[in-house]
């Protein structure tokens, strides 16, 4: 036992320096923890406005110089503008690296929070929100370190490795690939279908909606009690949240994004107002409920309900049963209808603003950018597109609905929160936000034929969301909301100059089975109908615009199999859709779409 103790004693003492060097190693690492923290709690970037542009400036979302200069009423700033402002509050000892992942944890939160409820739920989640995550992950990544770079130091570094921070590194083919992997694993529950919404009249409304579903919304509606609905919804409006205020054309105040690493960023509008009032707005969503619910009556037709029990609205003293037909009422009762497709940029929500000292705002116009899967052979450099949101444009003016400044803005698409119909198109009055058209204000008789055209596309591409249980509606499945309205504009006048068009081939052979379907349904209650010559004559014309349809469909471009054939329409596309370019990267791809359309030219034509 003395020899045992004896050599634990010596044991101890050989191991004893080693010990003490682990304990103070162990000390010294929680002590640098807690400078460490101390440093990410204390770190703090400030913006410096008067500050010369290093050479490590910031690439991202750059906008165009000529749209800036026509604008000086609107001072505006590229987001990479702001990034290339921040620097240090003052001298740190701060690990890069920490500052790179407090900007990535930050930015990242911000986007998935914004494109995470919409972009990243109906379009990349391959495999659930881990995929959302992931893809705005790896750009917010990119962004971060580059970031933290730019405002740590005032060396050189090769901005050229970073072309746009903020451009998604996904191709048209890819994101389509993406959203028909989506419909096969994910599949929606909800207790009301698209059709039953069309048939009430709008869906994002929520408890405001002006068809509750209850029988309480009249199945006659008279027009000359359009602003007593109006001032009811008003009242309920009130109701809910306390306060209301029917000139109102303000939006939410600005939040700051990160005031101690983002300084002055805020998300919102800042002081932009909207190009209505809220009253005005109301307005647009209760003409859009008539008109949504007209259409659902050709869904009704083709299921051989009795005409006596369809929905009806009063105009200028006669019974209009389609949408059609309440527009030319409109009209034969003084109102001023306008009719054609147009397209402006799409920030999915994500709009962004920098509050000054003297309290005003600098805004920082946003997009989501894609590419187009085009490249100019001589650099390999990549073609860009920015998100545009389409639609087939209705605008009204006069005595009962359009009665202010600007006329009623409504407009036809497939929308992201699940519904093809005719929606309220008020929006910011900035011209970052304003429409290109994609062709002349129709005729009369052309605005007629597509606004029953659009009651045809919202019941097939309703039906179809409905009857697969597709997510959203069938948003970016069936097309996005270019491809619903274009179906139309191409229809009516053989040709478009919308871009992009992204209807999937599966979908799209499913898209013309239905609208063939319908055509067959309506032209069978049509030939039995018991008021056979008077019902064929009002009836005929959806049958024969139904055909057209089928047509154009067949016959429709796509943008996501690119050929040095298809080059030349799709850069003639192309243009008119980014008619005005608001960001450097739409006229750079311009430029490189335009010198592969001449040399496809030069050699196929």
């Amino acid at each position: 036992g003395k020899n045992k103790f004896v050599l634990l004693i010596t044991l101890l003492c050989l191991l004893a320096p080693l010990l003490y060097k682990l304990y103070l190693y162990r000390r010294a690492i929680k002590e640098r923890l807690k400078e460490i923290e101390k440093n990410a709690r204390l770190v703090k970037v400030v913006r410096n406005k008067n500050k010369v542009m290093k050479k490590n400036r910031v690439i991202c979302m750059e906008l165009d110089p000529t749209f800036v200069e026509k604008h000086p009423d609107f001072p505006m700033m590229s987001i990479g503008q702001y990034f290339s402002q921040l620097e240090p509050a003052k001298e740190t000892k701060f690990n890069n690296l920490f500052l790179q992942k407090e900007f990535e944890i930050v930015i990242g939160k911000f986007l998935l929070s914004k494109f995470g409820e919409t972009y990243g739920q109906a379009l990349l989640p391959i495999l659930g929100a881990g995929s959302v995550a992931g893809s705005i992950g790896g750009f917010s990544n990119k962004l971060s370190k580059f970031l933290a770079k730019s405002i740590l130091l005032d060396d050189e570094m090769n901005a050229s490795d970073v072309p746009d921070a903020l451009s998604f590194d996904l191709s048209l083919m890819e994101l389509i690939s993406f959203i028909n992997l989506h419909q096969k694993v994910i599949t929606p529950s909800a207790d009301i279908t698209p059709l039953e919404y069309l048939g009430r009249g709008e869906k994002a409304a929520g408890d405001l909606s002006f068809d509750l579903g209850d029988g309480e919304f009249p199945n006659t509606f008279d027009l000359n009690d359009f602003q007593k609905y109006v001032a009811m919804m008003e009242t309920r409006i009130r109701e809910k949240h306390g306060q209301y205020d029917p000139d109102d054309m303000s939006f939410p105040p600005s939040t700051p994004v990160n005031e101690r690493l983002l300084p002055g960023l805020h998300l919102g509008k800042g002081n932009l107002k909207y190009t209505h009032t809220k009253r005005e707005g109301i307005e647009h969503r209760l003409i859009c409920v008539l008109l949504n619910k007209l259409s659902h009556n050709y869904y009704k037709l083709s299921r051989r309900e009795s005409m006596e029990d369809f929905f009806k609205v009063i105009c200028d003293g006669r019974e209009c049963l389609f949408p059609e037909e309440l527009i030319q009422g409109l009209i034969n009762c003084g109102h001023t209808v306008q009719v054609c497709p147009r397209v402006i940029l799409s920030n999915f929500g994500m709009q962004l603003c920098v509050k000054e000292d003297d309290g005003s705002y600098t805004y920082i116009p946003t997009t989501l950018m894609l590419r187009t899967g085009i490249e100019r052979t001589s650099d390999g450099s990549p073609a860009y597109f920015c998100s545009p949101h389409g639609g087939m444009d209705v605008n009204i003016s006069g005595p009962i609905i359009g009665r202010g400044t600007r006329p009623a803005w409504l407009q036809f698409y497939v929308s992201i929160g699940g519904l093809t119909c005719f929606h309220p198109d008020e929006d910011q009055d900035a011209p970052w936000a304003e429409k290109t058209s994609l062709a002349d204000v129709y005729s009369h008789d052309v605005a007629i034929r597509a606004i029953r055209m659009c009651a045809v596309v919202a019941i097939t591409f309703n039906r179809v969301a409905t009857e697969f249980n597709l997510p959203f509606g069938g948003y970016g499945i069936l097309g996005m909301c270019n491809d619903s309205s274009t179906l139309i504009d191409f229809s009516l006048r053989g040709e478009t100059n919308a871009y992009p068009l992204l209807s999937t081939g599966r979908y799209l052979n499913h898209i013309v089975s239905y609208l063939i379907k319908l055509k067959n349904e309506l032209n069978e209650a049509i030939t039995t109908s018991s008021e056979e010559s008077e019902d064929e004559k009002r009836l005929q014309p959806v049958v024969d615009d139904t055909l057209s349809l089928i047509k154009s469909t067949s016959q429709l471009p796509s943008d996501l199999h690119i050929s040095p054939a298809t080059l030349i329409g799709t850069s003639s596309r192309y243009n008119a859709s980014y008619d005005v370019p608001v960001f450097q990267s739409i006229a750079d791809a311009k430029a490189i779409l335009l010198e592969m359309a001449n040399t496809a030219k030069e050699y196929i034509q």
